[in-house]
């Protein structure tokens, strides 16, 4: 007798983690502009912090998001509003202090997530992710299969929270790519609204003999933008340029997981759990 173990590629908890942002128009529609995930990190034996993280380009500019949520022990689905400014008009979000760096953190009230009997799957981003360097020492590296979890183009279904998932790979990942551009490269399809979407990596079972192989599914990084590609059109009487169409290269640049937990440092460092740290 053979037995087959299937396993889940992405657990569900990471598939929950990831929501949908939109803001509230003046008839009080809402319009899904980018995605988001759920993370904490551990600070005691049994608290956690809770963090909404998205690119800062998705909260630039906005007073105030809704992001769904569940209520536990139901199926409804509720818009869950976040303010994004103080009243003196500073953010509560949390930025990178190299401003070339596009992600933003919100830290959320756990009291009102416990009021409100909402559900909140989340990454642990000490246990649930792997930075770059991490990720090259566990087997990971260019070629090896990643996912996308977001919600391209207002993709955004009612009455749940369900991510479309897009399968790509890891085209570019290397200290010398990281230092000149704070960023990883992958080769996936991504477009507007797929903007801070988790990149999540894809466990592997098998190798190459006297290689390793990364068997687990963890938070990678977030991607923030598509490389395009320019196709010029030149007019064959004058010669002048007619047109440019811009195209998606089918490349996009997604920050490493290290560049997220820099900023929960700066809201909630690590701290000593019984007798080790939060990241071991």
């Amino acid at each position: 007798t053979i037995y087959i173990s299937i396993m889940a590629l992405i657990p569900d908890i990471y598939k929950n983690a990831v929501v949908s942002i939109g803001i509230k128009n003046n008839s009080g529609a809402t319009n899904w502009i980018g995605t988001g995930f759920l993370v904490v990190r551990q600070i005691d034996k049994d608290g956690y912090i809770p963090f909404l993280v998205s690119n800062k380009h998705v909260f630039q500019g906005e007073k105030r998001i809704v992001f769904k949520m569940k209520e536990q022990g139901s199926n409804n689905w509720v818009e869950v509003p976040a303010d994004l400014s103080e009243a003196d008009g500073s953010t509560k979000y949390v930025i990178h202090n190299n401003p070339a760096i596009d992600i933003a953190v919100l830290q959320l009230d756990g009291d009102f997530i416990n009021r409100n009997n909402l559900e909140f799957p989340a990454f642990d981003i000490d246990k649930n992710a792997m930075s770059s360097s991490e990720l090259l020492e566990n087997g990971f590296d260019d070629g090896s299969f990643i996912y996308m979890l977001g919600f391209p183009m207002g993709l955004v279904v009612k009455g749940a929270s369900r991510p479309i998932c897009r399968m790509g790979c890891m085209a570019r990942i290397c200290s010398e790519q990281i230092s000149e551009t704070n960023n990883i490269l992958i080769d996936i399809q991504n477009f507007p609204g797929n903007s801070g979407s988790p990149i999540i990596s894809k466990p592997e079972l098998v190798s190459i003999t006297g290689t390793k192989n990364l068997s687990r599914s963890l938070l990678v990084g977030i991607v923030h933008s598509y490389i395009p590609y320019n196709d010029t059109l030149r007019s064959s009487q004058s010669g002048e340029i007619v047109e440019i169409r811009k195209e998606n290269s089918g490349l996009a640049y997604a920050h490493p997981v290290e560049y997220i937990r820099e900023i929960i440092d700066l809201i909630q460092p690590t701290v000593q759990i019984e007798g080790s740290t939060t990241t071991a």
